[in-house]
Parts: structure tokens; sequence; C-alpha cells
């Protein structure tokens, strides 16, 4: 699994957000059920309030707490200066940063689409991150990015893992 590196420009972002934790596999039962409830009730609403009849999604990770495994989980899209968010939705701006970019393996099944995330994430930290000798983990916002490429009715289903890095010291 050999990834893309690159200098990312950065992003402003609007969305809806959780707050979770790695504990206990919480995040592995918690962000599969907020995608469910974004889909269902609000993801209408902020493609409406962007002008927008479909754009790429991110998936957020952000003020991670190393102590206790807590961070908070955004579901975003991108969202120019200027625009108004809905109600409800916080905004939020990711600083331009360099990021190793995994591309998920292409799956025909979407049930399993989330499994495959999930194991991606995985090999990233138990077997890229220990057995790089150039990266580590950078202290940013790791995101994913859902585009086309899942999009519903797609013979295969693929998206980005985009992991903070910065050279090994």
């Amino acid at each position: 699994m050999e990834p893309v590196i690159l200098d990312h420009p950065g992003l402003s972002l609007a969305g809806y957000g959780i707050d979770t934790r790695l504990a206990n596999g919480d995040n592995l039962r918690q962000i599969p059920a907020f995608w469910n409830d974004y889909a269902a009730r609000l993801r209408q609403t902020l493609l409406d309030a962007l002008g927008q009849p479909h754009v790429p999604e991110y998936g957020v990770a952000c003020d991670f707490n190393p102590e206790t495994g807590a961070f908070r989980y955004l579901i975003a899209m991108e969202c120019p200066t200027g625009c108004a968010p809905p109600p409800g939705s916080e905004r939020r701006v990711l600083p331009p940063a360099r990021y190793a970019v995994f591309t998920t393996p292409p799956i025909a099944d979407p049930a399993c689409l989330g499994q495959t995330i999930s194991d991606t994430w995985q090999r990233i930290h138990q077997q890229w991150l220990p057995a790089s000798d150039c990266w580590e983990h950078a202290a940013s916002e790791a995101f994913e990015r859902y585009d086309g490429r899942c999009a519903p009715g797609r013979d295969t289903l693929q998206m980005d893992i985009y992991l903070p890095i910065r050279p090994k010291r």
C-alpha cells in the first residue's frame, strides 16, 4: 500500500459533527451510524445551502485528544468564503498541509464500503506508518474524501484517506 504524497492547499468546509472516541471501538459504531443519519436528514439541507446538486463530501477527524482518544468527526462539504452554511452546521478551515493519500481498494458491494475504509485505516496505522522510514503522522486533521468514485450506481466504489504527515525526526 503506497500512498501518493502531496501538498494540499487546504479546505474551507461546512457540515455537521459528532464527538466520539477510540475507546471500546465507539468510533467504529458511531461514525457509520452518523453517516446514515446525515444521509437521511442533513445532506440535502447542506447541498441546498451551497446551491449544488452534488459535491464531494469529507469525513474529518479533528480536535483529537491523544490522552483520551476523544475526537470530533465532521461530515462536510466545501463551503467557499461568503457562502452561508445552514443553521446548526459548523464551519471548519483545514490549513494547507502535506498528506499521504491512500485510495481504498475497489469494491463492488456498497455494504462493504465501511469495512473497507476501516481496514484501510488499520493498515495505515498498523503497517504503513510503522514501516515508513521517511514520514510520521503530523498534528493536523486527517480526512476522508468521498467523490464520484463512490456515488450510487457505480460498478465499483473507492474513496481517499488523507493522512497529515511530516518528515521523520
